[in-house]
């Protein structure tokens, strides 16, 4: 008999069954089973020291009175249970993802092994006969459409590059507008100090409004050296949700105040920036760069919404293993933003009052079946197109990504070079499948 053969054979049921599952049922013969008595006595042997037995030389006897019966005939059965659904995989050309969910029946000697295993399948993606239709009427949304850049935008740039390179005096009189201060302050609810809520040598520029609003007004007037206690109510939608539509006690100390001066803004400052002849030729290039942010952004929405369109004119079964890992990396990117914003994944929980498993299940609903959906559906539009990046391509991204995490003083040495290639590969396939979404008229 063959291997495909007997994994035909063993096989005796296939059931399809929701989310893209399928139960597999198997039985394999006494004598089948048998053979993998003899596999587990002598890998049990290898493992298990007996005294005057060499590894691997325990008769089966001896072993049984050692570990046990039962322990051998589970021992075969996982042994046999590995083999005979691997098989079964394999040969069926079962597009299986993820662990299977086994259950087996009691393990008997000189009895037929019967078990069956429950797997998550690649689903077949089936797109709607309209889905091109709804695609082409995004392209044409956005195709030919220009970014306009005003001339505020560009004003607040060079503004923004002036501040840059204030020179600050410090001077003994009373704060007022556009000085920038030092203070030291105190943050308490009913009188006593909350978390996090005291901070020393704090910069402050009056009138930019970084704080909440009529904090600024309140340092407005006094002189270094000088302190202040007064009350404000935090905005009802204020980020800190412990924090929100509550009144607050402020005690402050202003330790310094410092005139700012901003450089007159003509062709010598633009000249003082870069090679700029003229403020003309400095508002020139930053126009340049506007605009060259704003298509960016312009085609990260086109795709969004392109990719959106597609998913929802998709109708297929999404398998739960796949949603569960999704949501395992939904979760890791959450934990990396926060970290970029100084919190922990505890404390953001905190301040959205909302458990992992509130957030998990939100996520479930909608967020992971639609990112996973739209996974497949990339990853079949570009099998059945052909689009594949070639390996000359992959390994010229590959190299740019090295040579990043080099400036960042990673060790390439330590860098799982094959998965970063899987990985490349992944990125371009689905740039390439983009690209053909976007092109269809």
């Amino acid at each position: 008999m063959t291997k495909k053969e007997a994994a035909i054979k063993y096989l005796k049921k296939r059931e399809q069954l929701k989310n893209s599952e399928v139960k597999l049922s198997f039985e394999a013969p006494a004598k089948i089973m048998n053979q993998f008595i003899d596999q587990a006595i002598q890998k049990l042997g290898q493992e298990i020291k007996v005294d005057g037995f060499r590894l691997g030389k325990v008769p089966r006897g001896i072993l049984e009175q050692k570990v046990g019966q039962e322990r051998i005939l589970y021992e075969a059965a996982e042994l046999a249970i590995k083999k005979i659904y691997v098989d079964a995989i394999i040969e069926e050309n079962i597009a299986a993802i993820g662990e299977p969910k086994i259950d087996l029946e009691k393990v008997e000697e000189e009895k037929a092994l019967k078990f069956s295993a429950t797997v998550g399948i690649l689903p077949e993606v089936n797109l709607k006969k309209n889905w091109k239709n709804k695609a082409i009427k995004v392209n044409q949304k956005y195709q030919g459409e220009k970014v306009k850049i005003s001339s505020k935008e560009i004003d607040r740039e060079v503004e923004f590059l002036a501040n840059q390179r204030v020179k600050l005096i410090t001077v003994n009189r009373e704060a007022k507008k556009k000085d920038q201060v030092e203070i030291d302050f105190q943050v308490l609810v009913n009188n006593v100090p909350i978390e996090n809520g005291t901070a020393k040598k704090h910069p402050l520029v009056l009138g930019e409004n970084k704080f909440i609003p009529g904090f600024e007004d309140q340092l407005i007037g006094l002189k270094a050296g000088e302190k202040k206690d007064f009350e404000l109510t935090f905005p009802k939608e204020y980020h800190v949700k412990h924090l929100a539509g509550k009144l607050v006690q402020f005690k402050v100390k202003i330790n310094l105040v410092q005139d700012r001066q901003i450089p007159e803004i003509n062709d010598e400052f633009a000249a003082g920036i870069g090679k700029f002849k003229t403020l003309e030729d400095l508002r020139k290039n930053i126009k340049e760069g506007i605009e060259h942010e704003k298509k960016h952004q312009q085609k990260d929405l086109w795709k969004k919404e392109l990719l959106d369109a597609v998913v929802d004119e998709s109708e297929f079964e999404v398998p739960n293993v796949l949603i569960e890992n999704e949501l395992e990396s939904i979760m890791a990117e959450l934990i990396q933003e926060v970290s970029q914003i100084g919190l922990t994944k505890e404390k953001y929980l905190e301040q959205i009052k909302k458990t992992e498993q509130e957030l998990r299940s939100e996520w479930r609903k909608r967020v992971a079946p639609r990112r996973v959906r739209a996974a497949l559906i990339l990853k079949d539009l570009a099998e059945k197109n052909k689009l594949q990046p070639d390996s000359e391509e992959i390994e010229k991204q590959v190299n740019r990504t090295l040579q990043y995490y080099s400036s960042l003083g990673q060790v390439s040495e330590k860098i799982d070079i094959q998965r970063l290639y899987e990985m490349t590969k992944g990125t371009l396939t689905n740039e390439k499948v983009i690209d053909y979404l976007m092109k269809i008229k």
